[in-house]
């Protein structure tokens, strides 16, 4: 099997005949969170040789190579990952009084275009007595948005503002939305409320309640009661206003923790009041904070949604772990062997087994020699020899789709019971297709489990290189993978939101830049140009025709653009994305954002190289290693949710006895090498 540089991994599959994934399975001795023997004999190493772990230094051994590299964790909103968002709209007379003119749903309009692109969807509520919505669920369709839009616009204004019933039809679509999504999908799914209220809500939660309790709205005995029903509040400690807005901010956090809870990326709700009633601020106040998100102060002709960073995560990423694995080396007996194909067996169980150690399916049924093998059993549908067709993969509409990404592909999940939406089925860390390959439990923490009972736990065991399932701690210590990384501090980043703010052009670095909102003018005219200022207010008329000024988008390829007052920044073109020529010229604001991001210096070493035999559809020639590098972030408060994994793949070639390409002791890491795993 073959691999490019910065491609996602193939289909290494995994080893051990009999052995099948079960919560049973394996011994559940007590291991320990390093590897304890491996650091203990390496400090006494270290006496001898004090810069064994300095960086950039280590001897440049044949069969031996390294990673090393100074690495960010990534702003969430700049990575691209699916947004929903959920317009409410106060469709009551106070809003339609206060903007006559309908400024509302120019901004609105401007907003839902900035966020068209297959990422991107959105749902329109207007808020009235009861709560209205345009289409079901969330829609990324163009004409059914606009339709949307015009049928607000022509709305008569209502005489109430049910904030209550809003909140239960919102989070309806929400939670209905996120259950409907499968996992990876929903790990990465970012959902932003924008809450629009021109007053308080009416009427007030305890008066209907009063009323149907044949009690007095507004008494001491209504407040109580209600207090006491809705707060679990004694008698005279908290009065029926003060429970009201907690109800409103509980009801925004129990949504918001809902959607974490059920494996969503996050949940962010702003509101804009519109009014200076001092209860509607105090409410909406409450409910921005349950949200993790901002409240803004306006009024209803003056509306804008960019007045807040809509694209500003509820919670920072933080560095989960690194993951190295040779796609093409098993340890085996004392020392590792080849697997020329990837699949998880050894050339040499290979040729005993009499499949091909050249082809990673040697059957062709989709399933992996490596997984048939370890899943075969007297009168199963296993056998590496002979074409099946698995009961499991009966509903896989494409057996060698890869959805997640991991390299295993979707027949081969569905028989392993993995999630091929996610990278990391059992969320501990670990790939599945590492975990597969090597021989641990992919449905299964295997932090906590000791397999071989060597004191080791097999995650650990797994992330070295080494094989869970045999105890040799000689062994162990000379071939296991040794990690390190040195954390470097946070640091901040310029970011633009939207970073796609035309067809065809993306912003990928903001080099200089001072205004919080810029302009960028897109013109229609062939070539079309590309020009932008750092303050709406100051690109001239007729900028994008001014060579000085602009940019003639004619290529594709990375471009660095000047702005009149001396900011860069890069954007990326594709010409064929392009609006069509003779598109009116158009002009996109952009809000520029700090983002705070975690650096770390890492370095993993020893990773033993072996001799392959070629592969007839890979590389040319003998001695073909791919390396694989799995960097794993998790949001700072959810450090055991689902891992958000970028990874690299690199072809190391190794010849026996001492050839190596490319001859180097390093292979250096940098953000750009690593490519973001996203479900397809």
């Amino acid at each position: 099997m073959s691999f490019r540089v910065g491609s996602p991994p193939a289909s290494p599959a995994a080893h051990h005949r009999g052995r099948v994934w079960e919560p049973s399975q394996g011994s559940h001795f007590r291991c320990s969170s390093t590897l304890w023997l491996v650091a203990s004999l390496v400090l006494g190493v270290a006496c001898t040789d004090a810069n064994l772990y300095g960086q950039n230094y280590a001897p440049n051994q044949a069969n031996r190579i390294s990673f090393e590299g100074n690495l960010c964790t990534d702003d969430p909103a700049a990575i691209g990952f699916p947004q929903k968002t959920v317009v409410v709209m106060d469709g009551t007379g106070d809003m339609v009084a206060g903007d006559p003119a309908g400024h509302r749903f120019q901004t609105l309009n401007a907003f839902l275009g900035r966020h068209r692109d297959p990422n991107q969807a959105v749902s329109l509520l207007l808020m009235g007595a009861q709560t209205r919505t345009f289409f079901p669920g969330f829609s990324s369709d163009s004409v059914q948005i606009d339709a949307a839009v015009e049928a607000m616009a022509a709305s008569a204004g209502q005489a109430q503002r049910n904030y209550l019933d809003t909140l239960r039809v919102l989070s309806t679509i929400i939670e209905d939305d996120l259950l409907a999504s499968d996992p990876g999908t929903r790990s990465r799914t970012r959902y932003l409320v924008l809450f629009v209220a021109a007053g308080p809500p009416t009427p007030a939660i305890p008066i209907p309640w009063c009323i149907s309790q044949n009690l007095t709205p507004g008494t001491p005995d209504c407040d109580d009661a209600f207090s006491a029903s809705f707060c679990n509040a004694p008698a005279k400690t908290q009065t029926a206003t003060a429970c009201e807005r907690l109800l409103y901010g509980n009801s925004v956090s129990d949504l918001r923790s809902y959607v974490r809870d059920h494996g969503g990326q996050d949940l962010i709700f702003h509101t804009f009041s519109l009014s200076t009633d001092q209860r509607a601020n105090d409410v909406l106040g409450d409910m921005a904070r349950a949200g993790l998100g901002e409240q803004v102060q306006q009024t209803p002709a003056t509306l804008d949604f960019l007045a807040i960073d809509v694209a500003r995560p509820g919670s920072r990423l933080v560095l989960r772990d690194i993951v190295v694995m040779n796609g093409n080396a098993l340890l085996r007996g004392s020392a590792p062997v080849p697997d020329s194909d990837g699949d998880g067996l050894s050339d040499e169980e290979e040729a005993k087994a009499g499949t091909d150690p050249l082809n990673p399916d040697t059957d062709g049924d989709g399933v992996g020699d490596g997984i048939e093998t370890r899943l075969a059993a007297p009168g199963s549908e296993f056998d590496p020899l002979v074409p099946g067709t698995f009961k499991a993969c009966a509903k896989v509409t494409d057996l060698l789709a890869d959805h997640d990404l991991d390299g295993l592909n979707d027949c081969e999940e569905a028989v392993l019971r993995t999630d091929p939406y996610l990278a990391d089925s059992d969320r501990d860390g670990i790939p599945d297709v590492v975990e597969v390959r090597l021989g641990s439990n992919p449905l299964v923490d295997d932090r906590l489990i000791d397999s071989d009972q060597d004191g080791i736990c097999n995650g650990d065991e797994v992330k070295q290189g080494l094989d869970p399932w045999t105890n040799d701690s000689s062994r162990d210590l000379e071939y296991g993978y040794q990690y390190r990384t040195v954390d470097e501090g946070e640091t901040t980043r310029l970011e633009a939101t939207p970073n796609e703010p035309f067809p065809g052009v993306r912003i990928v670095n903001v080099k200089m830049g001072t205004s919080t909102v810029w302009i960028l003018r897109l013109s229609g005219e062939t070539p079309p140009r590309l020009a932008w200022a750092e303050n709406e207010t100051t690109l001239p008329a007729g900028a994008e025709d001014d060579p000085s000024a602009s940019m003639a988008l004619t290529s594709q390829g990375e471009f660095t653009l000047d702005s009149p007052q001396g900011g860069q920044l890069v954007v990326d073109v594709d010409p064929a994305l392009l609006p069509p020529p003779g598109s009116p010229t158009t002009d996109v604001r952009v809000l520029l954002r700090n983002t705070l991001r975690t650096c770390f210096h890492m370095d993993v070493r020893n990773i033993t190289l072996v001799e392959t035999g070629e592969i007839p559809t890979g590389r040319p020639g003998r001695g073909w290693n791919t390396l694989l590098l799995y960097v794993g972030e998790v949001p700072l408060d959810s450090p055991n949710g689902n891992t958000i994994y970028k990874a690299m793949t690199v072809p190391v070639r190794f010849i026996a006895p001492d050839s190596k390409t490319p001859n180097v002791a390093f292979i250096h890491v940098s953000d750009d090498d690593l490519l973001l795993l996203a479900p397809q």
